[in-house]
């Protein structure tokens, strides 16, 4: 029987979804007869709820943030205490220290192939951090037994920047979509209004800025339309809206922090679900609004093409003026929108949480095998 260690310190942060479902599934439909047994690393604070969760794994505490001297040493003697025969490091973070058998997710390249300096950050520390992850990255290609990704896109573009010769032990592991367990929760100041919604964080590669731009362009022929803009403020967010503010731009609204209730019943109720990313290594909402049953208008750069599939419309990202004409392909044309969510159901009931596992757990069996 193979110990096996999931490092799923993030569980309970915004990207914490995939080792949620990870553990999740794993205790219910692998662990109960498996050859393996499970211990899952979590924050501190949070191991009697993951342990009344997680009946057939277990729950033990960490105390060591990730991109920490405590994560580099802490951890490495955490896990040292545990005795693995296999860690899962659900995050390319991971002690340098650590050279026992391991295999580990990697989401995406943003922070190698962008640069997301916050407004009151110095530029070249951000390039150091930039660096180290680099090195890090670079480390765990060449040690990991395997490597994880959430999409082909993803799995390629490793090997462009690492080495080819990496790729046989690339597994892409699409991830899924789903509705929260959270009932629809109206925005009041919202309700009756024809709007287009986005939701996510603010950094750069998130290209919100031409979301607004585009906006701007249909305000003439649509003085009605909406643009609504949710997320967790920050200096980015923040310097956005006071751009936005300054040009003029109404019906611009910048939402803030909002519940999973409040984003299905946005969703839901929304002309369209708009990205203008130039990165994601999945990208969840774009699924979430196919399953509200709203029409998808997505950028085409990265894995976007790969996840929204025939199942929306797609633009060059660098085009505000494409944007907006997808946009005006919807709100023109019911025909289309009616049929772009019929595709969208569709197209979204073809990922799986439960198949995603059952891949990586056939990696841990194979990597495991005497």
């Amino acid at each position: 029987m193979a110990h096996i260690v999931l490092d799923t310190r993030i569980i309970e942060t915004s990207t914490g979804r995939y080792m949620q479902r990870l553990v999740e599934n794993i205790n219910d439909h692998h662990a109960p007869e498996s050859q393996h047994r499970y211990t899952a690393l979590v924050p501190v604070d949070v191991v009697d709820k993951w342990q009344t969760r997680l009946s057939n794994i277990t729950v033990v505490g960490s105390p060591h943030r990730w991109y920490t001297f405590a994560e580099q040493f802490g951890l490495y003697r955490q896990l040292r205490q545990l005795k693995p025969d296999l860690v899962h490091f659900t995050m390319p973070q991971q002690p340098l220290l650590w050279t026992g058998p391991s295999v580990t997710t990697i989401h995406d390249m943003t922070l190698i192939r962008f640069e997301n300096v916050d407004p009151g950050e110095s530029r070249s520390v951000y390039k150091i951090k930039q660096f180290v992850f680099n090195s890090l990255l670079r480390v765990v290609m060449r040690r990991a037994k395997a490597i994880f990704t959430p999409t082909e896109f993803v799995r390629q573009d490793l090997g462009r920047f690492f080495g080819k010769k990496y790729l046989d032990k690339i597994h892409t592991t699409l991830l899924a979509g789903e509705i929260p367990n959270e009932e629809p929760q109206v925005l009041p100041a919202y309700e009756g209004l024809d709007y287009l919604f986005f939701v996510g964080n603010s950094f750069p590669y998130k290209n919100i800025r031409r979301l607004v731009e585009a906006f701007e362009l249909l305000q003439a022929d649509y003085p009605d339309l909406h643009l609504l803009l949710a997320g967790k403020k920050n200096e980015f967010y923040e310097e956005i809206e006071a751009e936005t503010r300054q040009a003029g731009i109404k019906n611009v609204h910048f939402l803030g922090f909002i519940t999973d209730g409040e984003k299905r019943w946005a969703l839901a109720n929304a002309k369209a679900f708009v990205t203008a990313s130039y990165s994601e290594g999945f990208c969840m909402p774009v699924l979430e609004a196919m399953i509200e049953k709203t029409p998808v208008i997505s950028s085409s750069a990265s894995c976007l093409p790969e996840v929204v599939g025939d199942a929306g419309l797609l633009f060059n990202p660098d085009s505000a003026e494409e944007l907006a004409a997808q946009v005006r392909r919807i709100l023109e044309n019911q025909e289309l929108a009616n049929e772009l969510v019929d595709k969208g159901t569709r197209h979204a009931a073809g990922f799986s949480w439960q198949r995603m596992v059952q891949q990586v757990v056939d990696v841990y069996d194979e990597t495991t095998r005497p």
